[in-house]
């Protein structure tokens, strides 16, 4: 299958302010498309003050990409969104308490569960996050790795590839990225102090959560003599009013294969068609991992299938 050349000169709009800061919409696991014979599932987790749909939903045409565009690209793929209270700051109410740990473990225990009870908890994973959802998942892998549960390591065995969006690796005192959003909360007084503290240029936390991650992934090569596949997007452009919310090197994950997309931290995760720059983009990347899985699908069954003729003729 191929993907459009032709793109549109229109970067994706970026929402205002207000449209940025605000979060409406349901928590935990949602399928947008199931096909009839999934061979690969992937699940999208949002990030700061996103939600399950806004997040990947472009402000002008509505389009809800994960479920609009992707399946037409992807038909073999089971599509997920994974929903969680990201409000660093409440101007209405009091943010969540949870911590990076709680919201890891959450999709942890959802998604798992929810491959298991449809016999699915060995089928390949793919994982689209944005932003702070970028450190969500990797704190679900460690959480999976540490867990005595073997539909948890599952979750981590699975994992094929991790597409990072605009995700802050980095919390050197350099990155200084979070100045902008820490500054807001601290404007609007209501704050969710777990998370700000990740947030924070020189952030412990943040290094420890990189430290353990990396450390999975080394175990995971060792044990497996495999390894997760990555590539990270970063924005191009800034936030009117506040600057870039995530500088590209703490954005770029060391020996990642990465890529700008011609919009700002907001705007990066919405595309107005099948021709957005930005879709082609993330798109192509993921049907690439699709077709290297069906492709490693296709030689393990022609394996089987000599190993069994010759056993026959033996």
């Amino acid at each position: 299958m191929g993907f459009v050349g032709v793109f549109s000169s229109q970067a994706p709009s970026s929402p205002s302010m207000e449209e940025s800061y605000s979060t409406t919409g349901a928590y935990g696991l949602d399928v947008v498309y199931d096909p009839e014979f999934a061979s690969v599932d992937i699940v999208f987790v949002h990030g700061l003050t996103g939600n399950r749909e806004s997040t990947w939903t472009d402000k002008k045409s509505k389009i809800f990409w994960p479920k609009q565009l992707l399946p037409r690209d992807l038909p073999t793929a089971r599509v997920w969104t994974f929903g969680y209270d990201a409000d660093i700051i409440g101007a209405l109410k009091t943010a969540s308490s949870n911590t990076l740990r709680d919201h890891g473990k959450s999709l942890m225990h959802d998604l798992s569960l929810a491959r298991l009870r449809q016999r699915s908890n060995r089928r390949p994973l793919i994982f689209v996050a944005h932003s702070l959802g970028g450190l969500v998942t990797e704190q679900t892998l460690v959480c999976a790795r540490e867990s005595p549960h073997q539909h948890h390591k599952d979750l981590l065995e699975s994992t094929f590839a991790i597409t990072f969006m605009g995700t802050p690796h980095v919390g050197s005192a350099q990155a200084n990225w979070a100045t902008p959003l820490t500054r807001l909360a601290r404007v609007l007084r209501r704050t969710n102090s777990e998370i700000v503290q990740v947030l924070e240029p020189g952030s412990e936390m943040l290094a420890n959560l990189q430290q353990g991650f990396h450390t999975m992934l080394e175990d995971y090569r060792r044990n497996h003599n495999k390894t997760i596949e990555m590539f990270c997007f970063y924005e191009e452009l800034a936030v009117t009013g506040i600057g870039k919310i995530v500088e590209d090197h703490s954005a770029i994950l060391s020996g990642c294969s990465n890529r700008s997309i011609h919009a700002d931290h907001m705007g990066m995760t919405k595309f107005s068609g099948n021709r957005d720059p930005g879709y082609v983009a993330v798109s192509e990347q993921l049907w690439l991992w699709v077709h290297t899985l069906e492709d490693l699908e296709a030689q393990a069954q022609a394996a089987s299938v000599h190993q069994v003729i010759t056993a026959h003729h033996v």
